[in-house]
């Protein structure tokens, strides 16, 4: 087990698909931060865009 950690810490390909899953999970948590932020108005333009399609 230690060789298999000590391997990951020399490689660079490990290096970098640890980086991309940070910046996948901060891009993850930053929209469902903003979603949740805006829920009210998100709903309000699918309200919206609704009714305008329902009245034509």
């Amino acid at each position: 087990m230690r060789n298999f950690l000590m391997r990951l810490v020399k490689e660079e390909d490990a290096a970098t698909a640890v980086e991309y899953a940070i910046i996948a999970a901060v891009v993850g948590v930053a929209l469902i931060t903003s979603l949740v932020f805006f829920r009210e108005q998100i709903a309000a333009m699918f309200m919206k865009a609704g009714s305008t399609i329902s009245h034509q």
